[in-house]
């Protein structure tokens, strides 16, 4: 897998993965309400499914509002041309993981 394809892998897998659980989920819930004691959980099923939706569908826009930003120079960017994560606070003090080449570096 190149630099360009983990990127995306990253960039977009958790929103592919909060839309499709949730939906999972609403979809188990659902087969629950068949039964007299799961009938109470076929509105929320519902509303977890949409929800999911939504929000992976948020997150999915932000990463590609992210990926428009980067492609223009407006986001952080490691020496190799990749897009770095978001801050996170560690040992070493404020740092960015690059998308591309999955090198640390420091916020200085």
């Amino acid at each position: 897998m190149n630099r360009g394809a983990r990127m995306l892998l990253q960039l977009f897998a958790p929103a592919l993965v909060i839309a499709a659980g949730g939906i999972a989920a609403g979809t188990v819930l659902l087969e629950l309400g068949d039964t007299p004691a799961g009938a109470a959980f076929a509105p929320i099923a519902r509303s977890l499914q949409l929800g999911s939706v939504c929000a992976g569908f948020t997150m999915m826009m932000y990463s590609f509002w992210r990926l428009w930003r980067w492609e223009r120079g407006l986001e952080p960017q490691c020496p190799c041309g990749g897009l770095l994560s978001r801050p996170s606070f560690g040992r070493r003090g404020h740092t960015r993981r690059c998308l591309g080449c999955r090198r640390t570096h420091s916020e200085n």
